[in-house]
């Protein structure tokens, strides 16, 4: 078996367990976020703190979901001898996911009508923007339901942070901003 299939195999083991753990942890810490929310819809707080628990509740579903795909990402990445980082592994896992969000918001949009109200040369160029850019999108994207694209994207971009974070031999440049030179560091 040649590397490459076998990089490949390894890749799509890492999206597959990823996305497989995040949707896991995301189901759990969500009844459990519910069962809490059952408890304490009853009291009366108040609009202010009841939007300030939603806000904490989104951020737990976050990251647990970040937490489970990153981490089933590296340690499905042990099996392939490098050195990657772990921060650039989470910074994947939250691109993936904020792409997969904007994604959905340009293609889910009516952004027809939104073009109605504007006139002239500007209505032109974004009808002809709409037409080049986000209708080829979204007749794509029409036919994946929006939980899969979410679900698929966090372990996507997690494996692209694993294998775009493997640094070996290669000098450590920091840019020094007040002189705009460059300086080597040390190991």
């Amino acid at each position: 078996m040649s590397a490459n299939v076998k990089k490949l195999g390894w890749t799509l083991t890492q999206v597959i367990t990823g996305g497989v753990a995040g949707f896991l942890a995301c189901w759990i810490s969500l009844l459990l976020i519910n069962l809490i929310w059952q408890g304490i819809i009853s009291l009366s707080l108040g609009n202010f703190l009841t939007g300030l628990l939603l806000l904490i509740s989104f951020l737990i579903l976050l990251c647990a979901t970040v937490i489970a795909t990153s981490e089933s990402v590296l340690q499905i990445g042990r099996f392939i001898p490098r050195e990657t980082s772990r921060r650039k592994i989470y910074e994947g896992c939250f691109i993936g996911l904020c792409s997969a969000v904007a994604i959905l918001s340009v293609t889910r949009g009516d952004w027809i009508s939104t073009l109605d109200e504007w006139s002239g040369l500007v209505k032109l160029i974004a009808t002809l923007f709409y037409i080049l850019a986000f209708l080829p999108l979204k007749l794509v994207t029409f036919w994946i339901p929006a939980l899969f694209l979410i679900i698929i994207a966090a372990p996507i971009g997690a494996t692209i942070g694993y294998n775009l974070s493997s640094v070996l031999n290669e000098k450590k440049v920091e840019a020094n901003w007040i002189f705009w030179k460059k300086k080597e560091i040390k190991p």
